[in-house]
């Protein structure tokens, strides 16, 4: 499904009237939306897109996790969404699942200057998920990285369970600056011309 299509549909309104775009009034709000290469076959529905919702206060230059002001990852299945992970609130990393984590556990790379999406991790040590209560998921892409495989460009894998991961990859990824529910209405337009791989 493409993004114009989901705009189309009020995904992209839906996800700022759900409270994913928390940010404070001072902090610039972006969506990242990571289209699979393949489906990520051990969700029901399948995950066919990753959205990231995340906001800082930095208005230039490389974005890190210590930046961030709010962060989620969600899953997207024709257009509709189904899990999401809220990582940092309020500038506060939140535990996933009744599982602690920290500044020290996540990763966030994001270069502003270019609006090319780098490296990130829900959870650098996804074995600890096998302790979450419900669903809980590592997401990770590590797109230029000197890692072997497990890594990818992008990679998913459920509470710590080894036969859950999968690396579908992506096809696309598009980050569309997103400053308030204004910016639902202009998604549409906004993401065919600002297209980053």
């Amino acid at each position: 499904m493409n993004i114009r299509r989901f705009a189309r549909q009020g995904g992209v309104a839906a996800v700022v009237a759900s409270g994913l775009v928390a940010a404070t009034a001072d902090a610039s709000v972006y969506f990242t939306i990571y289209t699979l290469n393949t489906p990520y076959t051990a969700t029901s529905p399948d995950v066919t897109q990753v959205l990231m919702s995340w906001s800082t206060n930095i208005t230039s230059g490389v974005v890190d996790q210590g930046d961030l002001t709010d962060w989620s990852i969600s899953f997207l299945s024709g257009g509709n969404l189904f899990y999401t992970d809220n990582i940092v609130t309020a500038g506060a990393v939140q535990s996933i699942g009744g599982v602690n984590r920290g500044i020290a556990d996540i990763l966030f790379n994001f270069n502003l200057d270019t609006l090319t999406a780098g490296d990130f991790d829900n959870m650098l040590q996804g074995a600890l998920l096998a302790g979450a209560s419900g669903p809980a998921y590592n997401v990770y892409s590590y797109p230029g990285g000197p890692f072997e495989p497990p890594y990818s460009t992008l990679g998913i894998w459920a509470n710590g369970n080894e036969s859950t991961r999968e690396l579908p990859g992506y096809s696309s990824v598009i980050t569309v600056p997103a400053p308030g529910a204004l910016a639902a209405i202009a998604l549409a337009g906004l993401c065919t011309r600002r297209r980053r791989s």
